[in-house]
């Protein structure tokens, strides 16, 4: 497998390379599987699922299977997803998937997603997922998975949007691997402390001053802010507390 690469105008198929005629049967043979197969489990799992993020995190599991079942290598990966997304599926998998298409596409992440402790799949919602999904540096460290199952309670979308940002730019200078679980967990449980923080504080100043042009700018105030952070924690060697919180914020909004 891995070697269809398009369809041509008239709706052929397209092989990729000299191959002889029971290469292409089996090719063939494959493709019609999927085209029974793909749409079938992808029903099924909604009707059960939803479009929820179990739906995503079982059609992964079944992705799986089909990896071992036609014994497609890590590099044929890619190109068996965009297969199943080209000559299979009835859903519509347009999503832009930009210069990182081999980790924004819907199946791979789907198929990553099943490698994960069901309990913990079930913390986020599929928009989160993606989220981290898309952020290969913030999930570079497994260990980020175990502090999400034992997070009591799960966290808002808003919050997470904004700490994916700050934990994308905490890493992009760090080797996590020299900290301890511990150490690893006060990190992400002080970057969610510090985004729920400009939640609040930002909300409060929109009330306080909600003709303010600054509230049209959340974004990069929101960015300034985490920039801030992380400097005024660096430069006084201090944890983050409410009022190095405070500080950044009032800072971010002049």
């Amino acid at each position: 497998m891995g070697r269809v690469v398009a369809l041509d105008v008239h709706g052929r198929l397209v092989y990729d390379g000299l191959l002889s005629s029971q290469e292409k049967a089996t090719i063939d043979q494959i493709l019609n599987a999927l085209k029974n197969e793909i749409p079938q489990i992808e029903s099924d799992l909604e009707t059960v699922y939803g479009k929820s993020v179990l739906y995503k995190y079982n059609l992964g599991l079944f992705l799986g299977e089909l990896l071992n079942k036609y014994e497609i290598s890590i590099a044929e990966r890619r190109k068996f997803w965009d297969e199943i997304k080209t000559f299979a599926t009835k859903e519509n998998r347009k999503r832009n998937e930009g210069k990182n298409a081999t980790t924004r596409s819907f199946y791979e992440q789907c198929y990553i997603l099943s490698q994960a402790n069901k309990k913990v799949v079930q913390k986020l919602s599929w928009r989160q997922w993606q989220d981290i999904l898309d952020r290969v540096g913030n999930r570079e460290d497994p260990r980020i998975f175990n502090w999400i199952e034992q997070k009591p309670e799960k966290i808002r979308e808003d919050d997470w949007r904004e700490f994916e940002k700050a934990l994308h730019l905490y890493l992009k200078s760090k080797d996590t691997s020299v900290f301890s679980d511990d150490e690893l967990f006060n990190i992400y449980n002080s970057i969610h402390l510090m985004v729920v923080y400009w939640r609040i504080a930002f909300l409060q100043f929109s009330k306080d001053f909600p003709i303010s042009a600054k509230i049209k700018t959340k974004g990069k105030r929101s960015k300034k802010y985490q920039n801030t952070c992380f400097q005024l924690k660096k430069e006084r060697r201090c944890n983050f507390t409410d009022e190095l919180f405070r500080e950044a914020f009032d800072i971010a909004m002049k």
